[in-house]
């Protein structure tokens, strides 16, 4: 099996500058403008500073740093690519800074006063063993536009940037340059649609090369610019029969003493293997570990981009208060991490789960590492008549805090929780289906490709039988999910669904979420995902069937059909215990089933942010309205749709 990835129609952009040669989720704006080709060249020239160390080592440095202003410092390998080599910085003097990427050539950060700072690098790999330190002076004064962030990044591989808002305000008259350069690569088939945040696609490069972009707008009479900086790094080629055959991110072990630390980028996040790895002598399932510790022995798994999205999974492990995402995890060989992945996935070919870090940060800096470009499936269905939404509620508002992008707000752990929680379900609902761990002792390998191709064969997965014993039966929601999540044409029956027979559609069968539709494993994986956030949390899922007015918002889609909590609906009982018992079958299955809340219909004819304060009180109106207010607040919050977070391959 080889993975493709289908790009949107974001590429790339730049301002080129060769490194030896330099001297010197998804929200939208008003300010939007088409989708364009290339970014428009500078007027001017940029020039950066060079300090040059006893070493191969250079570092490229900016003229001026200011205060609350993103900035960077950038490793040079004088006359060599980055391919084999790894870096590591540290901060050694100046007040503590938040560095989010320290494995990077990039060293990108934000000073918090005026003042000196100094750094220190260690390179190593393919013979190489370097350790310089390099010092610079925030005394700027700054001029308040500030662009998210400067980075490094793969070549050919999706990126993006964004414009900080200024007091909570987006500034005015957004544009974007490239600054010229003797070098002919650049980023093309750029989408400025929305300004505050372009899109793109890394160009192929020969050798490693630092880009430089340039954005001006205009805040309260002044007219104000930021440059960024992006380090596109050279990378090998795939092979033509590569398991992943387009560019992945560079990635590295989160514990560099882990006994996998070697194979893991190899094994689960490469564009060089062919075969996956022996599952029994080089990467065992994590219930096959010797570590007494189970969270140590996950961590040993884990692969990251960035150390901090690693650092924040395993805070949030150890914070639960239940056992489930540690026996869940059991079932998998590792857990990929990185700036790169949207949405997240399973395969059980190699038998990872790749998590997007959107659902684990928890401060703004950590934030700016990750790549906005959405889920390449968000255009599919456009042709259809109707939306699906989707959302988690507890007490009758959203289970988990939404903040707007471009403000600098950070998150806790509790408001970053249920969102995190519901993917770790899915993704691992994915996991215990293909390999639960009552065959793991059995499995005969030597790679999980073998040991897939006989349970497939065999209809041994869950999912398998879940659809044997209690089969989803509407052809007509089957077709429309090939539209929506495989991205067919709608024909022209299809176009002329309305709300209503969509509605009719889907209520009469037995599926949680129109997702369900999509595979035998996606029908599963709900299931067992709405089952265990209600169970543990509390937290009910709202699905609906709804029109599809020219601009989609909370409050100006109206719902047909809808309901809260639709898992507890008698008719699917039988297929969620089912899932549920197979895939955590110590959990106590008709406990955790008949504990379930009777489902709660939406309202006809109400907007979906009516829909969202919900009461089954006789003595009043069938429900309560949300208020105007209410309403504002839930319009804030891009509406969610069915499976474009997650998937399996």
């Amino acid at each position: 099996m080889t993975l493709s990835r289908k790009l949107g129609p974001y590429s790339l952009l730049a301002c080129a500058m060769l490194v030896s040669a330099c001297g010197g989720d998804s929200n939208n704006n008003d300010q939007g403008t088409p989708t364009s080709s290339a970014f428009e060249i500078c007027s001017e020239n940029i020039t950066y500073s060079i300090a040059d160390t006893n070493s191969q080592l250079t570092f490229i440095v900016e003229h001026h740093y200011a205060k609350d202003k993103p900035g960077s410092i950038i490793a040079n390998l004088n006359q060599q690519d980055s391919i084999g080599k790894t870096f590591l910085w540290q901060q050694i003097s100046g007040p503590s800074l938040e560095l989010t990427a320290v494995n990077s050539q990039v060293l990108a950060f934000t000073p918090t006063s005026n003042q000196d700072y100094a750094f220190k690098v260690t390179v190593s790999g393919d013979n190489i063993s370097i350790e310089e330190t390099v010092s610079i002076t925030a005394d700027s004064a700054d001029n308040i536009l500030r662009i998210n962030s400067d980075h490094q990044m793969v070549n050919r591989t999706d990126a993006s940037l964004r414009i900080q808002n200024i007091n909570g305000q987006v500034p005015e008259n957004i544009s974007w340059c490239m600054y010229p350069s003797d070098n002919n690569k650049a980023f093309t088939n750029v989408d400025l649609s929305d300004i505050t945040r372009p899109l793109f696609v890394a160009p192929n490069v020969d050798t490693d090369q630092l880009f430089s972009l340039k954005a001006t707008a205009s805040f309260d009479g002044q007219t104000i610019s930021d440059d960024v900086n992006l380090l596109v790094t050279k990378e090998k080629a795939a092979p033509a029969d590569a398991y992943f055959s387009y560019p992945v991110a560079r990635t590295h072990a989160y514990k560099p003493d882990s006994p996998y630390a070697n194979q893991l980028a190899s094994c689960v996040y490469s564009n060089q293997f062919v075969e996956p790895c022996n599952i029994i002598n080089v990467l065992p399932f994590i219930s096959q570990d010797t570590n007494p510790d189970p969270i140590d022995a996950i961590m040993d798994r884990v692969l990251v981009s960035h150390d901090w999205m690693a650092a924040n999974f395993e805070a949030y492990l150890r914070a639960q208060t239940h056992n489930d995402f540690v026996e869940l995890l059991q079932s998998v060989t590792a857990i990929v991490i990185s700036y790169d992945i949207r949405p997240a996935f399973y395969t059980g070919y190699i038998g990872a789960i790749y998590l997007d870090p959107e659902y684990l940060w928890l401060t703004s800096a950590q934030r700016d590492t990750i790549n906005e470009t959405p889920d390449y499936r968000s255009n599919f269905g456009e042709e259809l008549n109707y939306l699906s939404p989707y959302r988690y509620v507890k007490n009758n508002d959203y289970a988990g805090q939404y903040i707007e992008i471009g403000n600098r707000t950070n998150r806790t752990m509790e408001n970053m929780s249920s969102n995190l929680a519901r993917l770790l379900y899915h993704e691992l609902a994915h996991a215990n289906d293909y390999y639960p761990q009552s065959i793991h002792a059995n499995i005969q390998g030597p790679t999980l490709k073998e040991e897939y191709q006989r349970r497939y064969e065999a209809n041994a997965m869950t999912s398998d039988q879940l659809n044997i014993r209690y089969p989803l039966t509407s052809t007509e929601m089957y077709g429309l999910a090939n539209v929506n999540y495989a991205g067919e044409s709608a024909n022209n029956t299809q176009k002329a669904y309305t709300p209503s027979d969509v509605a009719q559609f889907f209520a009469n069968d037995l599926a949680n979420d129109d997702y369900a539709y999509s595979s035998t494993r996606e029908d599963a994986a709900m299931l067992f995902e709405e089952v265990m956030m209600s169970h543990r949390y509390g937290i009910l899922r709202d699905i609906a069937i709804t029109d599809k007015p020219e601009v989609a918002t909370s409050s100006t889609i109206v719902v047909e059909w809808g309901q809260r909590g639709r898992i507890g609906q008698p008719e699917l009982y039988d297929r969620a215990s089912y899932v549920v018992s197979q895939m955590l079958p110590a959990i106590g299955v008709t406990q955790v089933m008949d504990g379930l809340p009777a489902p709660v219909a939406l309202v006809n004819g109400l907007s979906w942010a009516q829909n969202l304060v919900l009461t089954t009180d006789p003595s009043k109106s069938s429900q309560k309205v949300s208020s105007q207010a209410e309403q504002s607040a839930v319009d804030s919050r891009p509406l969610q749709f069915s499976g474009n977070d997650h998937l399996q391959q």
